[in-house]
């Protein structure tokens, strides 16, 4: 009989403590809850789908440094503490943070399942700090290491390429499919959080021209997304240590794009408000919370008027149609 996959043993486990329906607030007082504590079970499940992403993350991991490991039986705290430890020196605080967490919560599922007798993950592990705002990268900082990844990694490459000119997500560049991209109309339609769709013109149309459209989904296709994704943020960080460039992940050219398209705005006349006000939705986030674009185009970063070369002219945008 063969071994269960990775993700089949994940699967399982997060279903043993799967409480999703229930609520946290009464198990909160069945478990004489206190601050700071973890609640035992999974509520929700957007969080169920963390954990399982990061548990699957974790396991890549193994399979790739100890491929003769096939269960989480003879997984110990020490191999646990060795992947932390890589992560902490490539990673934020606060993603180490919500690593640690979750494979807090997968331990809980196979202790449930007694598929272990001992922690897999160190009680004693402290994440230290928080995440300093990252921010965008400068443009020729993005240009000099779009090209770099490229000469390395072509797909990756164009994929930063992509992002660099509508502002995507890194999973919403991964799951971009070919018959939602409109080369004629230069502009595309992306999935993002909470399943919500958004059709946004690009800044370069050239950049659809240069898409493989022959497939249903244009990164997808043929390859393991979580590997793909992990992938390029490693040759990003590789790529900002060759180039002393200060690391700001695959992030940080979502954040090159915004501080083009807010450029163009203004230099059409709209106000700063009016410009943040489109940039929200261009960015897939609720237009009426212009806060949030300050994380991407600071108020320092749009006074030195940081202005990409673009190809198009925006028009009015609406609730429908993204600029």
């Amino acid at each position: 009989m063969g071994t269960t996959s990775w993700r089949g043993q994940i699967d399982r486990a997060l279903n043993a403590i799967d409480c999703i329906g229930y609520s946290k607030y009464t198990a909160k007082q069945e478990q004489g809850w206190q601050p700071g504590e973890a609640v035992a079970g999974l509520y929700s499940h957007g969080y169920r789908n963390t954990v399982f992403d990061r548990a699957v993350t974790f396991t890549n991991w193994l399979r790739e440094q100890y491929p003769t490991i096939r269960l989480f039986h003879e997984v110990d705290h020490e191999l646990t503490a060795e992947f932390l430890g890589e992560k902490v020196e490539t990673c934020t605080p606060d993603t180490v943070r919500t690593l640690l967490a979750t494979l807090k919560k997968l331990q809980e599922g196979l202790y449930a399942l007694n598929w272990i007798r001992e922690d897999i993950v160190p009680a004693e592990w402290q994440v230290v700090g928080r995440n300093p705002p990252r921010g965008p990268y400068a443009p020729d900082e993005a240009k000099a290491l779009q090209q770099w990844v490229e000469v390395r990694h072509p797909e990756y490459g164009q994929a930063l390429r992509f992002i660099l000119s509508s502002g995507a997500r890194i999973d919403e560049t991964l799951h971009l499919r070919a018959d939602k991209v409109f080369v004629d109309r230069k502009c595309v339609e992306l999935r993002g959080k909470g399943g919500r769709v958004r059709r946004i013109q690009v800044l370069h149309a050239d950049v659809l021209g240069q898409l493989d459209l022959s497939r249903r989904f244009v990164y997808l296709e043929g390859t393991n997304g979580f590997q793909w994704k992990d992938g390029l943020e490693r040759v990003v960080r590789q790529g900002c240590d060759a180039l002393s460039t200060r690391r700001r992940g695959v992030h940080g050219f979502r954040g090159t794009a915004a501080g083009g398209f807010i450029s163009i705005k203004r230099a059409l006349g709209f106000t700063e408000v009016e410009a943040r006000h489109e940039l929200a939705m261009w960015l897939g986030h609720n237009p009426h919370r212009t806060e949030v674009t300050y994380a991407y185009v600071p108020c320092n970063v749009l006074k030195r008027r940081i202005i990409l070369d673009a190809d198009v002219h925006f028009e009015g945008t609406d609730s429908t149609s993204y600029p």
